[in-house]
């Protein structure tokens, strides 16, 4: 049994997977003693390595399919439900890339007299719901459809019990209503056929695609390994232009394009092939209705 969130106010669920030794040791230890042993250890890349494809990076572990992983995004879910449930002003969570979709949803919204309909590729337990629940001021009535893996699946609806907005799937889901907005945050790069993901979340004829934390630039799309995982996992890094790309293919014409406040480093592979300034990207599509048909609402 695993108890999420603080003392006072958590809830224990007793299908979840049990703490493993890796994640005790990390809530033992003192930051102290970690920082130290950084230090000692140097520098630590995420990614290393440069691939032409998936099956060519050495990888191994359960990765996003571990206890190490899914616990800490459970406990985070959690965590944002009781913040959100208790600030007095303003959301004080809802910062950098986390307001982006609320802010684009408060946007559709003024358009938009029916539900909110979104769908959530890779959303973990659910924590960007908790999010734009917070932005959004006024009641409105949200759909909101998360994609994700079994353990999401299974306890994500337990976290949620008592919001009716909120649906889990393990795929694609077939929908009755056309969607407002597909949302995708940092989960792109770990599709091994990312272009057919994107052709088929485009067979929704959303009004707008929202993507946080790609990891995109000016190199030809590569993929390495990344390693801030329970185990080591294939990642893509994408030619930009090739993603946008894919995405006039379908009917969508790129309308902002930024980038995220934390750099990372990659000293350790050639300049070529880093992020521009360190930094992965934001970028939002918005449907051209002249050529999209809306009423179309699942994937082929």
């Amino acid at each position: 049994m695993l108890c999420v969130g603080s003392k006072d106010g958590g809830a224990c669920y007793e299908e979840l997977i049990p703490m493993t030794p890796r994640a005790l040791v990390k809530m033992l230890v003192p930051p102290i003693v970690a920082s130290l042993y950084r230090r000692i250890r140097g520098p630590f890349y995420i990614w290393d390595g440069i691939y032409t494809s998936f099956q060519d990076v050495p990888s191994f572990g359960a990765g996003f399919n571990s206890d190490d992983y899914a616990i800490p995004r459970l406990n985070d879910t959690r965590r944002a439900i009781q913040i959100a449930s208790n600030y007095r002003c303003v959301p004080t969570e809802l910062v950098e890339e986390d307001a982006l979709l609320p802010l684009v949803a408060s946007l559709v919204r003024r358009n938009t007299e029916d539900v909110l309909r979104i769908l959530d590729f890779g959303g973990g337990a659910g924590i960007s719901f908790v999010h734009l629940k917070s932005g959004l001021v006024g009641d409105m009535e949200l759909d909101y459809h998360v994609v994700e893996l079994e353990w999401a699946c299974r306890m994500g609806p337990q976290l949620f019990e008592n919001d009716h907005g909120i649906h889990f799937h393990r795929s694609l889901p077939e929908l009755m209503e056309p969607l407002d907005i597909v949302f995708m945050k940092g989960v792109l790069m770990s599709i091994e056929d990312y272009a057919g993901l994107l052709k088929r979340l485009c067979a929704y004829r959303a009004r707008y695609f929202v993507f946080v934390n790609l990891a995109a630039g000016l190199f030809r799309t590569f993929a390495s390994s990344q390693k801030n995982l329970p185990g080591v996992l294939p990642h893509w890094f994408f030619n930009f232009d090739e993603i946008v790309g894919i995405m006039t293919s379908q009917g969508y014409s790129l309308i902002f394009k930024g980038a995220l406040l934390e750099r990372y480093r990659q000293e350790n592979l050639p300049a070529a092939y880093r992020l521009d300034g360190g930094r992965a990207c934001t970028v939002l599509f918005e449907l051209q209705t002249a050529r999209g048909d809306r009423s179309k609402t699942s994937p082929s």
